[in-house]
């Protein structure tokens, strides 16, 4: 009984050792952070709009992870005429965060999505097209780190699919888990 005591005891000991805080990284999947670009501009072909965009991040060491939504329309720069198009996009990201200068950093991502496109028009014929498709989309984004909790940043996104690519960007609020340690 002794014996069987003392083997899981030093079994126990040398799993913590080996799993010191040694090591600056956490080995779990945690919360990172929250973002969203608020006001942005899309471009699609000859199509230009507002967009906007939101996304959840989870980090596993110096990985980054991210579910994000993002969508745009013409129709508001446009209000009166018959001819719009629109899009929204869920994606699912994978990434890394780089430290450029003590407090300036780049985001690079890239993943796979779900994309519908909308087309209405009526110039000789009426036109309601509705394209949905897997997408693959790249974002980088140029941040600066206010404070432990709050970032600012440019956003830059393409969404690479087989209708037509999207192109956006715009400012980009990022509210972070504040018992992060790089940003202290």
């Amino acid at each position: 009984m002794k014996l069987n005591f003392f083997l899981v005891f030093s079994l126990l000991y040398v799993q913590f050792q080996s799993y010191s805080q040694e090591n600056e990284t956490i080995s779990k999947l945690t919360y990172h952070s929250f973002s969203i670009s608020p006001i942005g501009f899309y471009t699609a072909e000859e199509t230009v709009g507002p967009s906007f965009s939101a996304d959840v991040r989870f980090s596993y060491m110096k990985n980054i992870f991210a579910f994000g939504a993002e969508g745009g329309t013409d129709e508001l720069i446009y209000p009166g005429s018959k001819n719009h198009n629109s899009y929204y996009e869920f994606n699912l990201y994978y990434g890394r965060e780089l430290k450029v200068y003590k407090r300036l950093y780049i985001d690079v991502f890239a993943g796979v999505g779900y994309v519908n496109i909308r087309q209405v028009g009526d110039s000789y014929e009426p036109i309601d097209d509705v394209y949905s498709t897997i997408g693959v989309p790249v974002t980088g984004t140029v941040k600066l780190v206010l404070n432990r909790g709050f970032i600012v940043g440019v956003k830059f996104h393409a969404n690479l699919n087989s209708e037509r690519i999207i192109f956006s960007a715009g400012p980009h609020l990022q509210f972070t888990a504040k018992s992060r340690r790089q940003y202290e």
